[in-house]
């Protein structure tokens, strides 16, 4: 077999894939063999609200045909209700879209409600990757929603890219954090503490707007890194 026909490249920075590679190893991004059309503008927006409608009443036609009270089922997405409410994204931008997705799965993760997780986790991580490029924030969403959904090396492949782009930051230690924690790995825990720690104070000086947007996170995964580090500021 010819070996440059084994040679392929991810699509969005370019690194080197191997045969086997199912998402790129440098900035996480899916790999798939079969090339998709870039959509930009509103044809984004439209494809993910004809996505998102349905997945809607294809959930609930699945329900109709399925007995209320059927042993095992999953947690319904309850009719009604701020806990079902499904975005508006049709006036959104591409970005406000898939943020939207983001916010409205990590709530269903915060309330427990699996089925609604991962009914809208596939749609919400489309909307990322739709997009024409992603920036640190849009990476640690992408990030979080692969650790909170148990892929630990997607997860980590994102924490990676975002400290490619700046060493220490603040939301690749708090995904970092959450793989750590999915492997079970208390080292790599207070490690991931430690640094958050050690460029707290230089990270918060610059001002990003991703600190402002994850503000409470942030301070919450500080109080916590200082409670494991004994209080201290996590320099050796």
């Amino acid at each position: 077999m010819n070996s440059t026909e084994q040679k392929r490249f991810c699509s969005s920075c370019g690194a080197a894939l191997s045969a086997a590679a199912q998402f790129c190893h440098a900035c996480g991004t899916p790999f798939s063999t079969r090339k998709q059309p870039r959509l930009t503008g509103p044809w984004i927006l439209a494809a993910l609200a004809v996505a998102v409608l349905l997945v809607v009443v294809g959930y609930y036609v699945g329900r109709s045909s399925r007995p209320s009270t059927a042993p095992g089922a999953g947690a319904p997405v309850r009719a009604g209700g701020a806990a079902t409410a499904i975005p508006d994204i049709s006036s959104l931008s591409p970005r406000q879209a898939a943020d939207s997705l983001f916010n409205m799965i990590m709530r269903a993760h915060e309330q427990g409600d699996a089925a609604r997780f991962n009914l809208f986790r596939p749609m919400a991580l489309q909307a990322y990757q739709m997009l024409p490029e992603l920036d640190n924030d849009a990476r640690y969403h992408m990030g979080l929603i692969h650790a909170f959904s148990g892929d630990a090396e997607v997860a980590e492949a994102q924490a990676d890219t975002i400290e490619q782009a700046v060493p220490g930051h603040l939301l690749a230690m708090l995904l970092r954090s959450s793989v750590a924690q999915l492997r079970g790995d208390t080292t790599a825990v207070q490690r991931a503490y430690r640094r958050f720690l050690d460029n707290y104070q230089s990270e918060i000086a610059q001002g990003r707007s991703e600190y402002q947007d994850h503000q409470g996170s942030i301070e919450a995964f500080r109080s916590q890194a200082q409670q494991a580090l004994g209080g201290t500021s996590g320099s050796s």
